[in-house]
Parts: C-alpha cells; structure tokens; sequence
C-alpha cells in the first residue's frame, strides 16, 4: 500500500512595500513584491543547453533552488510588521506523476521591503578573475571580460572596485582606489591574458584579504570569483578551500562563485556559494556573462536578513522525510533545521513584461508523512534571524493544523490560499523533470513515460486555472526532452508503462535521487550518449552543471 505524503513547504518570498530610498525599512505595507533568495541556486541554464543541442540532461544539471529561481510566486497578504514574517497556508491533492495523494503545508518568509524601491548600499568589491592557460579555450576569457567591462559601466559612483587575477601565482591587479576610475579598471581587464596553472585557494584568499579583517560595516563586502578548471596549484582540498573560505565569510564578507567552461568543480563553486550567501552560475556564452554581472549587482549585494535560522518540529502522528530546495538542511524523523547565512531581495516581482524568468526566490519542501488520519496539529515551524548591523535577533514561530483527514485524495487541491496555485504547479512540475533525469540513466521509456505523465497534469492544470506562463515555459522543456528521447530510442506514447518502472515517485523516487539535503552526490555529469553499452549508459564527463540562472529564460 502507497504510503501518503505531506510536504512542508518554505518558500522564501516577499509582499509590501516601503518609502522609496530607504534600505533599512521595516514597514508592514501589503503591496506586491519581489521574492526572496537565500543563495547557494545552481543554474538550470546548462540543462537548458544540454537539450537545445539534442542530448539527455542528468539528474545532477537540474537543480531544485535553481529551478524554483526561474518561478514567480505571489505570497498571501501579511500583518508582520517585522522585515521577515512567517505565513502558513495549506495544499491538498494529487502528485502529478502517479495521481497519488498529496498535501504541502505552506510556510512563506515574506518582506514588507518592496523591490522597486529598494535602495542598496554603496560597495567594496573584490573580482578575482582565473585568467590559467585553459581560459584560452571557447574564449572563455573574453566572455568573462565583456561581462566584467558591462559591470563597471553598472557600478555607482560610490562604489570600489579591486580586480584580482590568478594563475601559479596572485596578481593584485587594481587595488581599491579612492575614486572608481572606469577608465583605468577596463584597461585592467582587458590586458588580461591566459596562461599558467590554477591556484584557486591563493587567489580567493587575495579576494578576502583586500577587504581587510574588519570590513567597513557601513558597506556591502563581496567577493566576486571566477573560475574555469579544478585546483592544480598550492592547496587542492577542496575541504581546506572552503573551510579558508568560511572564516573569512563569518567576518561580514558575501561571496559569489561563476564557474566557466567544462571542467570546473562543480561541488567547490557550489558548496563556497552556499555558505558565501552568494549564488553560483554558470556562464554557458557573451549575454550571460554580461547578464549574471548586472544581475549580482542590483540584487544579491545586500542582505535583508543574516544568520537566519529555521527549524520545524513534526506533531505526534507525523514524520519527516525528504526536503527539495536546499542543500542545507538536516533532519530526522521529526526534526528539521538549517541556517542560512544571509537572505537577499530577489529581482523578479510578476509573470509579465520583457525582463525574463530569472530571480524569482528560493523555497523548501519538507516531505512528511502522516501517521494517523485524524486531523489537528502537523508541525510547528519557527524561525529567527537580526538585521545587518544589529545583535538582537528577531524571532517568529507558527503553528501548522490541518482540520481534515490528512490521508483523504482530493481531485481538485484544496489551497489555504489563491496564491499557493504556483507553487503547487511549480513543485510538481519539478519533481516530473527531475524524475526523468533519473529513469533516463537506465531506461528511455521510464523517463518518456514520466515527462507525458508531468505534461497530462501540467496541460490539465494550466486549463483549469487559466494558464500559468511559466508553467507554460516548463512544458516546452517537456517537449523538448521528450524530442530528444525518442530520437535516442524511446518508443513509448503513454505513461501507462509506469507502473513496471522501479520505485516511482516522489516519495520513493528511483536509486540515486537528489534529495538536495546536502547529501555528497561526487561530481555532477551533464549527458548521456545516444547509445548503450552492456546493458549501461556512456556518461560523458566534465560537461558542467552551473547554479543559478545566467540567460533569461526564453519564452517559445
């Protein structure tokens, strides 16, 4: 018998507004907003490319947060007058790969900060720029110098820029200079020139150190690192890479990480990322490089919140299971917590307009299961983080009921809130993909049979709630794996094969699963070969997974 599922859902994301030019606001307005993120987003852009040019994305290239960047999701009204505020809310109905049932309690962070008017601070910046001799191929460098020459025509007035270049050795570039000189940084950048080795720990040590011990808490501290290979030269321990990094983090200091290219550590970008409050990309051509530097400008500089810490605590009669979201959280049976170094305004605030899908927030399912079909408490779900420049810490805890049979299937989702009809979408809607890419390591049919399952709901969804566009943008994506499927092999026309395929689900998802719980899931792969050998798939190496989305997404 199918066990039933309940999933928590945190979805980091914002409403309200506040008087234009105040950064520091704590009003409690209930207009439209932005989304929150919490960093650490691994792009999709690379799954993307993957089936533009006709191949088989693995499991590993689709990442949870980074799909979930590429979604806007409007929050319910709240009376928080706090910068962060807690909303539950309730969904229950059917998973849509297996039509099983499912239920998520709701749980938004929202920000009364509205991200029109959101002023940041000026900026100490520190770019360190892997200019090694693998820099040369695919023009790797200059993509990365036509990004950097739009980002300082993007700079403020107020704001300091130092360049910092690595190969074997260091280079101080520029240091900070007591004006922003546009003129001299551009020359800087373009005499660079690729050559040598990779010492990444040297050079992203050079980034922390030009900020000094102590750094100028009336200023946004960051470090910006880019990088194309994995660690040749001086230290190559990844583990000692990120512990040098994370103590100079928790003196006030962002980090972003861009990897570039095929080869670089895809773990090592991503795991400095998450605990840098930063956000990891992958820069796939020119327009992305360019796009993931004004982005990172206008948005992911200064924190709304730091050391925000979330725990939930299950109920008698319910268990915790899987999380989907983050790499940061850890639980057993009925607990769960993580902390989030820093969490920033994200930049889209609708499904319209022509500025593209990107930055639309990060959220978090828990997945619970019910013990008992009697209705009341579920899980209590507190959180507590300070303000930049504050000590105290401001504190926020919510109670999750649900007054129904926990067990009943409901055709139709019961929704607390209108609001919550995204996300619910959304959520299914990854779990189909990401179901795809693990059956199809194994089997083409498997994977085909779960993506027309996905696109049977997606389509029936979408007409009951009169079209939601990115959902809409997801089921191209749909469309274009099942195109390359078949050209590979799959044969199947229906998902009715999908009850002979092992361990469907969400629930009990197939060997290999990415739960994003932080789990070490070694070096991620890109594709697979069009053919088989020995009853397995050829894995093709080394095509890199980036984070969170660089290039728009495109509407088709």
């Amino acid at each position: 018998m199918r066990s039933t599922k309940v999933l928590v859902l945190l979805g980091l994301a914002a409403c309200g507004g506040m008087a234009a030019g105040d950064g520091a606001s704590d009003d409690d307005g209930n207009g439209p907003g932005g989304n929150v993120g919490f960093g650490g987003a691994q792009d999709i852009g690379e799954f993307r490319g993957i089936l533009d040019r006709g191949e088989i994305p693995g499991p590993n290239t689709l990442d949870a947060n980074g799909f979930f960047n590429e979604h806007f999701n409007p929050v319910p009204p709240t009376t928080c007058g706090g910068r962060l505020c807690l909303t539950p809310g309730l969904a229950v109905g059917r998973d849509w790969l297996s039509g099983a049932h499912q239920a998520t309690l709701q749980i938004a962070i929202n920000t009364n900060i509205d991200p029109s008017t959101f002023v940041r601070l000026p900026m100490n910046l520190v770019v360190v720029v892997d200019h090694s001799g693998s820099m040369a191929s695919d023009g790797r460098l200059e993509k990365v110098k036509g990004g950097l020459i739009t980002m300082i025509d993007n700079l403020k007035p107020e704001d300091r820029l130092a360049i910092i270049s690595f190969d074997d050795t260091v280079t101080v570039d520029a240091p900070f200079g007591p004006t922003l000189d546009r003129a001299a940084l551009k020359q800087v950048v373009g005499a660079l020139q690729p050559r040598g080795g990779t010492n990444i720990h040297d050079g992203l040590a050079a980034g922390f150190e030009m900020l000094g011990e102590s750094p100028n808490a009336e200023r946004q501290n960051r470090v910006i690192f880019l990088s194309d290979g994995l660690a040749t030269v001086g230290i190559t321990d990844p583990n000692r890479i990120i512990e040098m990094a994370t103590g100079r983090i928790m003196r006030g200091v962002g980090l972003t990480t861009i990897g570039v290219g095929v080869d670089f550590d895809v773990e090592l970008m991503r795991g400095l990322a998450e605990r840098g409050a930063g956000n990891f990309y992958f820069v796939e051509d020119a327009s992305a490089a360019t796009e993931v530097f004004t982005e990172e400008l206008d948005y992911f500089m200064q924190p709304l919140g730091l050391d925000l810490k979330v725990e939930a605590t299950a109920a008698s009669g319910w268990t915790m299971g899987n999380v989907t979201g983050t790499r940061l959280w850890r639980s057993d049976a009925r607990r769960g917590a993580m902390d989030i170094p820093a969490v920033f305004l994200a930049s889209r605030t609708s499904q319209g307009g022509e500025l593209g899908r990107r930055g639309g927030g990060s959220m978090i399912f828990v997945e619970m299961t019910p013990t008992t079909s009697s209705s009341g408490r579920v899980a209590e779900v507190r959180m507590s983080y300070r303000l930049p420049g504050a000590a105290e810490r401001t504190t926020d805890t919510v109670l999750l009921d649900y007054t129904g049979n926990p067990q009943e299937t409901l055709e139709e989702p019961n929704l607390t809130f209108a609001e919550m009809t995204e996300r619910y979408a959304m959520y299914n809607m990854f779990l189909g993909l990401h179901v795809a890419t693990q059956y199809a390591e194994r089997d083409w049919n498997c994977a085909a049979a779960a993506l027309i399952a996905t696109r049977q709901s997606a389509v029936a969804w979408n007409e009951k709630h009169h079209g939601d566009p990115d959902i809409e943008a997801d089921l191209m994506l749909v469309e274009q794996f099942l195109t390359n499927l078949r050209v590979k092999g799959a044969t199947v026309e229906t998902s009715e094969i999908l009850g002979s395929c092992p361990n469907l689900g969400p629930g009990n998802p197939p060997t290999g699963w990415d739960d994003d719980r932080g789990h070490d899931h070694g070096r991620a792969y890109g594709c697979y070969s069009a053919s088989k050998a020995s009853g397995g798939w050829m894995v093709f190496l080394g095509l890199a997974v980036g984070a969170l989305l660089l290039r728009r997404r495109r509407r088709r």
